[in-house]
């Protein structure tokens, strides 16, 4: 597998559709109930590090899968292109266990805590509007990942021409975006790119502002379809 590089702090749905590195000074300073725009977004960089580093591990994933994997707060999305759904599915197997998640029953997208039992207790002692707060990093935590995207595609691997002209157009996008001053920061919107699928992610924006990058980004030449993924 080509494993594209993950941008830190300023990068890094077929159907919709996980062990984890622990890093635990590392990662429990990132996961405090209050965080810095900062430290939230060095803390999405060390899941996604951390869930790269799980695939790097499996042969077959390497040999015969693309994949990105993007956590921005409460939401994460992998993309890329697998050439069997087993591997496809397998990729979502190491990416729901880094984040110690399992899917809510009855819907494709939500996810809840693997330990929601567990999770459940500590959120009776804290307000409701804190419950988000948690981040599951040991089976005693409780994680603020609820929305989950498995966007990756069962076909065959892009070359290094493709996956080139799908970094450069992120690039793009991203120097688009903060020239007509729809975002006053790269890391305001995170955009992760895919065979010309533009994927939008953040929670900076309002509704309004959101649609007006989406709309601008269905603009941007070679740019075939935009998808976002933005919370409110």
């Amino acid at each position: 597998m080509n494993i594209k590089p993950i941008f830190l702090c300023v990068t890094m749905l077929a159907a919709c559709t996980a062990s984890a590195f622990e890093l635990p000074s590392f990662g429990q300073y990132f996961l405090k109930n209050k965080m810095t725009s900062e430290a939230a977004q060095l803390r999405d960089s060390t899941f996604e590090i951390d869930v790269s580093m799980a695939i790097l591990e499996s042969k077959a994933l390497t040999k015969d899968a693309q994949i990105t994997v993007s956590r921005t707060g409460d939401t994460v999305l992998i993309v890329g292109q697998a050439k069997t759904a087993g591997l496809k599915s397998r990729i979502q197997e190491i990416v729901l266990e880094a984040a110690n998640l399992q899917w809510t029953q009855g819907d494709v997208n939500n996810v809840e805590p693997s330990n929601a039992q567990v999770c459940g207790k500590k959120a009776a002692k804290v307000a409701a509007n804190d419950r988000r707060r948690f981040n599951l990093k040991t089976a005693e935590e409780c994680s603020t990942v609820n929305r989950f995207y498995n966007e990756v595609e069962v076909t065959e691997l892009m070359g290094a021409i493709e996956q080139s002209d799908d970094d450069l157009l992120r690039a793009t996008i991203l120097n688009q975006l903060l020239h007509a001053r729809l975002i006053e920061k790269a890391g305001t919107v995170k955009v992760v790119v895919s065979d010309h699928k533009a994927y939008l992610l953040g929670s900076q924006l309002n509704q309004s502002a959101a649609e007006q990058v989406t709309a601008f980004v269905n603009t941007v030449p070679n740019v075939s379809k935009v998808i976002p993924l933005f919370r409110f």
